[in-house]
């Protein structure tokens, strides 16, 4: 393979990373809870969340209402998580499920990528024994190749740090009574692992 073509195959590869890089933002952003709804949560108190009707305090309180006591009673355990949602998990489920895909991609493609870098390094190199490429060129064109094989591994190191990120305001989303987050931790939990296994196969020449 050419040096172009190793370029050209780089820059589709970059692009699969950048759009890793900003669905994992999203998941951070989805992730996020918005500390009104927290305030107003707290205000109405979690353990009354359990027994009492929330939803008018939690909106009047979001609202800037004055925070009291509340009344009626919750149709059971369903009715007290939809109501302590603090995160979309609907939001959740769609980012993690794009991130996958992405990812998938990328660990298939990594491979045949990185390979194909390391032949055009020695094809360089033995252009330049024989005196085809100067030093210079032979120099300019693998640092070319470092370059973009250092921002394809920052690229998946950020990806993880986003996904350790989003596990940590999940965290927050339940220590706060936000119910059925399980799945979505364990999900954003194995994209850390596997965006970070991929990092792992990427030396910097």
């Amino acid at each position: 393979m050419s040096f172009q073509e190793t370029h050209e195959s780089d820059a589709a590869m970059l692009e699969q990373t950048a759009a890793l890089e900003a669905l994992m933002r999203d998941i951070v952003r989805s992730s996020t809870v918005k500390h009104a709804a927290i305030g107003a949560a707290m205000g109405c108190g979690i353990f009354v969340l359990a027994t009492a009707n929330a939803s008018g305090c939690i909106r009047a309180a979001t609202a800037g209402g004055v925070v009291g006591a509340v009344s009626g009673n919750l149709a059971g355990k369903r009715e007290v998580a939809r109501r302590m949602e603090l995160v979309s998990p609907n939001e959740l489920v769609r980012g993690i499920r794009s991130s996958n895909e992405k990812l998938d991609q990328i660990t298939t493609n990594l491979p045949q990528l990185l390979s194909r870098q390391e032949k055009t390094v020695a094809t360089l190199a033995q252009r330049r024994s024989l005196g085809e490429l100067s030093q210079g060129e032979y120099s300019a064109q693998v640092a070319s190749i470092r370059t973009r094989r250092a921002e394809l591994a920052e690229a998946l190191t950020l990806s993880s740090k986003q996904a350790k990120l989003a596990q940590n305001n999940l965290a927050d989303a339940a220590a706060h009574g936000q119910t059925g987050l399980e799945w979505h931790i364990r999900a954003i939990e194995q994209l850390e692992r596997e965006a970070l296994s991929a990092r792992s196969t990427i030396s910097l020449l």
